[in-house]
Order: C-alpha cells, then sequence, then structure tokens
C-alpha cells in the first residue's frame, strides 16, 4: 500500500464553496474532529490547497481537473498529517508554511518557504490574528465572481450545525469545542493572550468588503450572513 493509500481516511465530495473555492470534509485516525481541505483556483487558473488531506483517487482525479496544483499551505505545525504524501504527489509545487510554524513543518516535508512572503503574486491578502500567539495565520482570497473568501484554521471553530457524533463527538463537547463559531475553550488557554484584542480583530474582519465565504478548518463553512456571523463571534470571544 502507498503512502498515499495509507493516509486516506473517510471523507465527504469536494464540494464547491464559493466562485472558484472548494471545501471537502475529512476525517483523522484517532480522532473524532472533523477537519477541512480548501482548495482555490488561483487568478492563474492553478489551484492553491490549504490544509491537504488525502482523498480517494476518485476525488483527486476531480481535484486535478480543477487545474494544475501550485501551492499547498501548511497553515499550523498541527495541520501537517498529509503533507508529506502532497509532497511527494506534488513535488513541483510550493509548500509554505507561516514562519512561527516553518521548523515544526520542516520536520516532515523539505523547501518549506515562508507563508508571509509567498502568495503576493497571487492578491492574497494575509490576516495576523492579534490577541493571539504566533500561531497561524488567515487567508483573504479573492474569488472569481468579485467577492472574497477568508481561509481560517483553528482560530476559530464552528461545530454547532454538524457536530461529532458518538462518545468521541461526546468528548469534543465536553472539551468546550462545540458550539457556534467562537474560539474553544482549548483555544482559550492555548492560543489567547488578549480577549479583547482578538474579539476586535475578529470584529474587523467582518469589515472585509464582499466578503462571501468563511471557512474554517474544523467545522462547517459559512456562506449566509457572514458579517453577521463574526460579528456574533467577537462578542462571544469577549465574554
Amino acid at each position: 500500500m502507498s503512502r498515499w493509500d495509507k493516509q486516506v481516511c473517510p471523507h465527504g465530495p469536494l464540494e464547491e464553496i464559493g466562485a472558484g473555492l472548494w471545501q471537502v470534509t475529512g476525517s483523522l485516525k484517532r480522532s473524532p474532529l472533523p477537519r477541512n481541505m480548501v482548495v482555490w483556483r488561483t487568478p492563474k487558473k492553478s489551484l492553491l490547497i490549504h490544509s491537504a488531506i488525502c482523498l480517494d483517487e476518485v476525488s483527486m482525479k476531480e481535484l486535478d481537473s480543477l487545474g494544475p496544483v501550485s501551492h499547498v499551505v501548511v497553515p499550523c505545525e498541527m495541520h501537517r498529517a498529509d503533507a508529506k504524501a502532497f509532497q511527494d504527489r506534488y513535488s513541483e509545487a510550493t509548500f509554505l508554511a507561516p514562519a512561527c510554524a516553518r521548523e515544526k513543518v520542516s520536520q516532515v516535508i523539505s523547501g518549506v518557504e515562508d507563508l508571509e512572503e509567498g502568495l503576493e503574486d497571487l492578491n492574497v491578502t494575509l490576516h495576523r490574528p492579534a490577541g493571539l500567539k504566533d500561531f497561524e495565520l488567515h487567508l483573504e482570497l479573492p474569488l472569481e465572481d468579485g467577492s472574497r473568501a477568508l481561509v481560517m484554521t483553528d482560530a476559530l471553530f464552528n461545530l454547532a450545525g454538524d457536530p461529532p457524533k458518538g462518545f468521541g463527538g461526546f468528548l469534543v463537547k465536553l472539551l468546550g469545542s462545540v458550539g457556534p463559531l467562537n474560539i474553544t475553550k482549548i483555544g482559550r488557554r492555548m492560543l489567547l493572550e488578549n480577549k479583547n484584542d482578538y474579539a476586535n480583530y475578529v470584529r474587523d474582519l467582518s469589515k472585509i468588503s464582499n466578503l462571501s465565504v468563511l471557512s474554517v478548518a474544523h467545522g462547517q463553512c459559512i456562506r449566509e450572513d457572514v458579517v453577521a456571523e463574526l460579528i456574533a463571534a467577537s462578542e462571544r470571544i469577549r465574554k
């Protein structure tokens, strides 16, 4: 069995969540948390992968039909499980990680470039979250219909609508990770430095012009009332 096949876990379909933007919800061995991979078709018609997930071959053929993979973003040290398999498969792609995660990511893949400097030619706007420890960056992407998408990782969860099931889901809920768009209890302990600064940062994200999609690594993407959802999340953070 190949490295790729060993990495494939149950996952859903490649779902279009915006104009030239797709998301897949997958799973991870020994973890009840769902995890999301985002696929963005860049202005150059190549693909940027955010938080890579190994898919079955039928789904990978569908992904490859959207365009050539040019960039793979490993958004933080916690989201590198499938990075090596992707580098083996897409050896010509540029692999990027935030500077704060580069050392850890470089333990599993080679030639990692700094995310802070690697996407300027694709019209990507990077947001550094105020009030959090240096852990992840957030990507603001231009979509093909003129709207914008915001891609986050672990800074916000959105597991209220479709929480994990079974005993694992019970544990996730017990740990305070299930609920509407918000930073989790674990996130508050591990990442949060100043809740008011972070709340203000999330509220400011709601001012992004023509924001139509918000994707987070764990939980449902938001495609309706994105501005209102971010404002509501900022108030939850502030409590």
